[in-house]
């Protein structure tokens, strides 16, 4: 009973931040959207000799993408880029952080192998030790004069 409730307070509360994510992107992309808006109907994109002669810099096909997608489903889709594990480019800025560390993990690695190597060596010299056996008398080659 109380793993049910626990969980049914933890549910609330994740479902009550992802709505105030929502409204934070919300915010942000209706900026955005304007302001793409504002690019798109300034000089730049409606003179079409500006917009040829800036070629490949031209952000105006940009600014079209942004304002044909409304704020809220772009909100959205930042809300699902949130819940998986490479969104928000979090699998790119694991990779740069293994490869700026891994002179630590090369490092940690030969440690903990020679570590396993001298303990393999020690049981290998402990069984050799315990199959040697002393010289004992015998009965058959020992005479007592």
């Amino acid at each position: 009973m109380y793993l049910r409730w626990i969980s049914t307070i933890l549910l609330t509360i994740c479902f009550l931040l992802q709505i105030r994510n929502f409204n934070t992107y919300l915010v942000k992309h209706r900026r955005i959207h304007t302001e793409a808006l504002t690019y798109l109907n300034s000089d730049v994109c409606t003179d079409p000799i500006t917009r040829a002669q800036l070629g490949t810099f031209n952000l105006c096909v940009k600014a079209e993408h942004i304002v044909d997608e409304q704020p809220s489903s772009a909100a959205f889709y930042d809300i699902l880029n949130d819940w998986y594990p490479c969104g928000h480019a979090r699998c790119e800025g694991m990779f740069d952080w293994f490869w700026a560390n891994a002179h630590w993990f090369i490092i940690g690695i030969g440690g903990f192998s020679m570590m396993i190597y001298f303990k393999w060596v020690d049981h290998q010299r402990d069984i050799l030790f315990t199959k040697m056996r002393l010289p004992t008398l015998t009965h058959k080659n020992h005479h007592i004069d």
